[in-house]
């Protein structure tokens, strides 16, 4: 088996670099034989993941992303874009978590210890199939994939203010912390929305959105859980919903939110489906797996994929 790894050797304030460091000593020992690619612009990583799946075919070749939830978001949209243009099956991909988020780990159970993850790599005998969610924005005719989580409003608000401040002061931080500090600057701005969901056969519409998450899994900004039934076993995804009605409500909302309840709520609404359809009437921000989407109209239709993913997974 031959493994082609892709590092973002910044992320985590460094942790990644770290973990290259710990894990390549490993795989020279054991004879693997691999290639290493690191990124080094913004969506690097999905270039690269496109020239191995056109040059490298399932069952021969492992990808291993190295780096956090932006960089495996990458690679994964990479691979599967490239292997749906190419009618060809996508190649497995394997996990180094070494982010500040890692919430694709939790989700999935990857060890936090970059020689344990490689680990779950290296034993892993065949590939596990995961639900991931699939979107295509009919707007400007755009299509991705996201394997934690895709927002609209007030988790994207506060994934674009910490990528400012990113930028501003070169740092790669959006932990538990980052996401609560970014938290209480959005909830003072931002305005609430007209949302439409559409799921199955019903069509609900909230004029005073600014919740909006489907997720796969369970996790968001670095270990909350916001879909705590979530599963990506499950064919299925899951909305939460949540309105700004008052300020006690809204503060007692992000409370259930950090003490993963939201979903459960009166206070919210839940929505589970295989196809969801979701419009915005005003410009928004979006992010899937905390990458940004951008600021504007939203037209989104959302269903099921499946990826294979090489890793057993933590007892």
């Amino acid at each position: 088996m031959n493994y082609s790894i892709i590092l973002n050797r910044y992320a985590g304030n460094g942790n990644a670099e770290k973990a290259w460091s710990s894990i390549k000593p490993i795989l020279d020992q054991q004879q693997i034989d691999y290639h290493m690619e690191t990124t080094k612009y913004p969506n690097h990583g999905e270039y690269l993941a496109s020239q191995i799946a056109q040059s490298h075919n399932a069952g021969s070749t492992i990808v291993i992303a190295i780096g956090g939830d932006g960089i495996l978001h990458q690679v994964v949209n990479g691979l599967m874009k490239t292997a749906k243009r190419l009618n060809k099956e996508p190649l497995a991909v394997g996990y180094i978590p070494a982010g500040t988020g890692n919430d694709f780990a939790r989700g999935y159970g990857i060890s936090m210890h970059p020689q344990k993850a490689l680990n779950q790599i290296l034993t892993a005998s065949k590939p596990q199939k995961i639900n991931i969610g699939h979107y295509y924005e009919a707007i400007r005719s755009e299509d991705g994939y996201f394997l934690n989580n895709l927002g609209i409003g007030f988790d994207a608000a506060i994934v674009s203010r910490a990528n400012t401040f990113k930028a501003h002061h070169k740092k790669n931080h959006i932990g538990r912390f980052t996401y609560l500090q970014k938290a209480i600057g959005v909830i003072y701005d931002q305005e609430p929305f007209a949302l439409m969901i559409q799921s199955e056969h019903e069509r609900f519409i909230f004029p005073k959105a600014y919740i909006a998450i489907t997720s796969n899994h369970p996790f968001i900004g670095g270990g909350f859980k916001i879909a705590p039934n979530a599963s990506l076993k499950k064919p299925s995804l899951e909305l939460v919903v949540a309105e700004r009605k008052s300020w006690p409500m809204t503060i007692w909302q992000l409370l259930q939110l950090v003490r993963g309840k939201l979903d459960q709520s009166k206070f919210a609404h839940h929505f589970q489906s295989d196809k969801l359809h979701i419009t915005t009437t005003s410009l928004e921000f979006s992010q899937t797996d905390g990458e940004e989407i951008g600021n504007r109209f939203f037209d989104l239709s959302l269903d099921i994929s499946q990826y294979p993913i090489w890793q057993i997974t933590e007892n």
